[in-house]
């Protein structure tokens, strides 16, 4: 039975690359799964490594009902989503220009952009005017439309977020509301019956205003009489106010006339003592430019005599050169030269020179000498000069000093004189004043005693009306009772929440209805919710690259007795065998490399090999009875299988030709079982999956026998055919 199997297997046994071909058999397919799954095996975990930029230009708004509080809800959302890896993306703060270069580059995947009245408009929500608050998330699908899809549903969960915050917060408002009402609504209550203890007392006062008024009106009688004694005592007034106001008159008069004598006195103080301190001023200037002239005085004579010693010493040392080392030399020239006249000429001519620095020489020393002798006698007289031009300014400053104190005396007397000759005008007036007052209170006197007599009439009505006042603060006591009363009883039925009540029950309100999502038979990562997929593609690969390298039968056997069963077989058992290999490299290489792990290992390990010996029964079918186009066509079934079999998203939102083609194909129950283990699930959809793989592979494998059989007949077309792959 296993005699022509390891026939065909002996044949890879010959040579190095053929042994090499059965390890890249065995490879391949964990190269091919181990590599799909590896880039797709946890991308949403990964979304940290996005880079995308929020541009803030939210700037605050104050609550409402806050004593000044302020909301910044751009800052916040930015200091909640820039930490790595929160809000799905990593976050950059950038600005508005910067942010749409990098999403232009490709450098940000998404923009999250605040506006400037976001925060005004959050908090309007506690106001007379809501507005919603809006956020704009941009995406670039030029660069990659998953992400824009995966932004979605990062903006949906950060709205979400900020909806509840916002809701919680008004909510909370409106639990502080009704403790402001409570509270307010006590104050009412507490006023009300404060008003009505005032009632209580004011029907008592109004009872007492009553009595008032009755000796009011008794009174006033009295008052009439007092008024015509008045009328008299203010006639004698009126003559002993005019006497007063023509003395005052007379006292202006006089005031007035030694103001304006003090006034020239004063101007005339002012104008000697503006003339000393220009004088002053003139001194002080001659006496700076007589110390700036003695210290030029003083260094002139300084200066001089070192000067003039230096220059007899610059003549004695010139005239010792001239006599000394200029004649030698003349005369060793004149000694070499005797007969040149120029010699001769330079010799009469340094002594001439020599002559002229003794001359020079002596009218230094008595230069000299002489300013050795004026030194003290210069000096002498410029301090002379100078002692007498400082006294002389000391005695001028003495005189611009008294003239200043004239001056300013003038100016005291001046304005006292002015300051009288005012108070003797306001005395005048006043007097005057109190003359006319005192007439108008004679007049006064002789209205009041005709207002007396109205005023007695008005004290009569006084007594009538506090009567009636009286009853009306009975009628006003009656009604505060009820109102306080009333007060009281609404009072109790105000709800008041403290603050952990308002925040339980704020967030309640803000998210009336929880959901949680349960996952029943979770998968660790979105790479094993895919495996079951990609493990199907990378056997069905193996078994293509199996039967490019593997004869799909042994041909020569056919012309040999073997059954047709045996030869079919023959060529099955080494892809078989190369297929559990396939399985077993590929699952090391996704536990090892991956960390993949599986429900049930032992079923998922034996269905896989199931899997790959229907897939291999398939591709030994197409290469047996088509050869390279049987290749072809199991590609062709590859394209199909990857659309129809579910494996990413479900077959029902494929379209319907797929949906009616899936059931068919043996990559279909591969991915169903498989997922089903990987995941620990229900065994017995794997066990649906296993028995229509096996019907399959057992299926393919008559079909192959029957292919054996008629391939024992060769025909024209096989001999030379038209296409060969």
């Amino acid at each position: 039975m296993f005699s022509l199997p390891w026939l065909e297997l002996s044949r890879f046994k010959r040579h190095t690359i053929t042994r090499l071909a059965m390890i890249v058999i065995a490879v391949i397919p964990a190269i091919y799964g181990g590599l799909y799954l590896a880039s797709n095996w946890n991308p949403t975990d990964n979304l940290d490594k996005l880079q995308a930029a929020v541009v803030n230009e939210d700037t605050g708004a104050k609550k409402p009902n806050s004593d000044g509080e302020s909301l910044h809800a751009g800052d916040e959302l930015v200091d909640e989503i820039t930490p790595k890896g929160e809000g799905g993306f990593d976050w950059t703060e950038t600005s508005q220009e910067e942010a749409d270069d990098g999403l232009a580059e490709g450098k940000y995947f998404a923009i999250l952009e605040i506006p400037e009245g976001f925060s005004k408009n959050l908090v309007s929500t506690g106001g007379d005017d809501p507005e919603q608050a809006g956020l704009q998330l941009r995406t670039d699908d030029a660069h990659n439309f998953i992400v824009g899809q995966v932004a979605n549903t990062v903006l949906t969960e950060i709205k979400s977020g900020l909806n509840k915050t916002t809701t919680a917060e008004y909510v909370s408002q409106v639990y502080v509301g009704f403790n402001d009402i409570h509270s307010q609504t006590e104050k009412a209550a507490n006023g009300a019956s404060d008003l009505h203890d005032g009632a209580s007392d004011l029907h008592d006062g109004t009872g007492s205003l009553v009595d008032g008024t009755t000796k009011l009106d008794k009174g006033v009688g009295t008052l009439q009489t007092g008024i015509i004694d008045l009328d008299d005592g203010a006639g004698k007034l009126v003559k002993g106010s005019g006497d007063l106001k023509n003395g005052a008159d007379a006292l202006s008069e006089s005031t007035t006339e030694a103001k304006n004598g003090s006034k020239k006195l004063a101007d005339g103080a002012g104008q000697v003592a503006d003339g000393t301190g220009q004088l002053r001023d003139v001194a002080d200037d001659a006496t700076d430019k007589a110390d700036d002239l003695k210290k030029k005085a003083d260094d002139l004579v300084d200066g001089t005599r070192p000067k003039l010693e230096r220059a007899e010493d610059d003549f004695e040392t010139a005239r010792t050169s001239v006599n000394g080392d200029v004649d030698d030399r003349v005369e060793k020239l004149k000694e070499k030269y005797p007969d040149d006249p120029d010699v001769a000429k330079l010799s009469d001519d340094v002594d001439t020179l020599g002559g002229d620095l003794d001359d020079a020489h002596s009218r230094a020393k008595d230069a000299k000498d002489k300013a050795k002798d004026l030194e003290d006698p210069v000096k002498d007289a410029v301090d002379d000069v100078m002692d007498k031009i400082h006294d002389a300014d000391k005695k001028i400053g003495k005189l611009d000093d008294g003239a200043q104190e004239v001056a300013t005396g003038a100016d005291d007397l001046h304005s006292g004189l002015v300051k009288l000759d005012a108070g003797a005008g306001k005395l005048a007036k006043g007097a005057g004043d109190l003359n006319d007052g005192i007439v108008q209170l004679k007049d006064g006197t002789a209205k009041a005693k005709t207002g007396v007599g109205d005023l007695k009439d008005g004290s009569s009505k006084l007594v009538d009306g506090s009567t009636k006042l009286d009853k009306g603060a009975g009628k006003l006591e009656d009604g505060s009772g009820e109102l306080a009363d009333g007060l009281e009883d609404g009072l109790k039925q105000i709800p008041t929440y403290d603050k952990n009540d308002r925040e339980n029950r704020s967030d309640v309100v803000a998210v009336p209805v929880d959901a949680d999502k349960v996952k029943d038979n979770a998968v660790d990562a979105y790479g094993e919710g895919l495996a079951a997929f990609f493990v199907s593609l990378a056997l069905w690969i193996g078994g293509m690259i199996t039967y490019m390298v593997l004869n799909a039968i042994p041909y020569r056997a056919l012309t040999s007795s073997a059954s047709s069963s045996r030869i079919a077989w023959a060529g099955y058992v080494p892809g078989l065998l190369f297929g559990a290999a396939q399985v077993a490299v590929l699952y090391l290489v996704l536990t090892f490399a991956l960390d993949f792990s599986a429900g049930a290992w032992v079923g998922t390990l034996l269905f896989s090999i199931l899997v790959a010996a229907s897939f291999h029964a398939v591709h030994q079918l197409c290469v047996a009875a088509l050869g390279g186009v049987g290749r072809l066509i199991a590609l062709v079934l590859l394209m199909i299988q990857i659309a129809s079999a579910g494996g990413t998203y479900p077959v029902q939102t494929a379209p319907g030709i797929f949906q009616a083609i899936s059931p068919f194909l043996p990559m279909t129950h591969a991915v169903n079982g498989l997922r089903t283990l990987i995941a620990g699930g229900d065994m017995f959809i794997a066990a649906q999956s296993a028995v229509v793989l096996l019907l399959m592979t057992l299926i393919c494998l008559a079909a192959t026998v029957v292919v054996c059989a008629r391939k024992r007949m060769v025909t024209l077309t096989q001999l030379h055919p038209s296409l060969s792959l």
